[in-house]
């Protein structure tokens, strides 16, 4: 991911990231304790297991990952559809699917925004996806709405919450997702905060807490 001017971005604008993962939740938490990962599990919903991260744009893992990294590895390691999602100052929306491990489908929903220095960047990329990710999700019967979805450009009232908002409802999706900046309080419309479980590289309560700090010294905010 790539480092943009903080003059782009609105002051007030959301940003997290997370990982949308078809497998059981127990299967997740144990591939993700074992990999250092810092941020909340929620609870299954729908077939999808939701992991939020700490750090949306930063290290989130073990070796400096970062959240496509993690949903790579925890899709490869589950034989899983794993679908990583990271809105940025709700200006920018950027999603990666990964399929038994292999990367299947990468979108960018500005990609002037996210690559300024690049003269040929402009307007949404990967959009041609949308119909694997929709076949992923179960709903292939949503692609060509979803491709329409994903292509149009932003405007300067939107925000990418909302489109994101209208990827859950078409794909099935915990709609909540567009909520999870509240953590560690709840998550308005979706499960109380104690149905997530906490993890501080990798562990929980004080132990979490300790590890949380050396990690600190080798991850990084982007």
């Amino acid at each position: 991911m790539s480092e943009h001017d903080d003059e782009t971005y609105r002051p007030d604008g959301l940003t997290y990231g997370l990982l949308l993962v078809r497998a059981t939740r127990d299967d997740v938490l144990r591939v993700l304790v074992r990999e250092r990962f810092s941020g909340w599990v929620g609870p299954a919903q729908d077939g999808w297991v939701v992991a939020v991260a700490d750090r949306p744009r930063g290290h989130v893992a073990a070796r400096r990952r970062y959240l496509p990294d993690v949903g790579e590895l925890v899709s490869g390691d589950l034989h899983a559809v794993v679908v990583t999602v990271v809105v940025a100052r709700d200006l920018l929306l950027q999603v990666w699917a990964h399929d038994d491990g292999a990367e299947v489908v990468t979108y960018l929903s500005d990609a002037h925004l996210a690559f300024p220095d690049d003269e040929d960047a402009f307007g949404p990329q990967g959009a041609h996806g949308a119909r694997t990710l929709a076949a992923l999700a179960g709903r292939p019967d949503a692609g060509d709405e979803l491709t329409t979805l994903l292509s149009d450009e932003r405007g300067e009232s939107d925000a990418e919450s909302e489109r994101l908002m209208a990827v859950c409802r078409l794909l099935g999706w915990p709609q909540w997702l567009v909520a999870v900046d509240s953590l560690p309080r709840r998550v308005p419309g979706g499960p109380d905060a104690d149905a997530f479980t906490r993890l501080r590289a990798g562990r929980t309560g004080v132990g979490g807490l300790l590890a949380a700090r050396g990690a600190a010294v080798v991850r990084r905010d982007e």
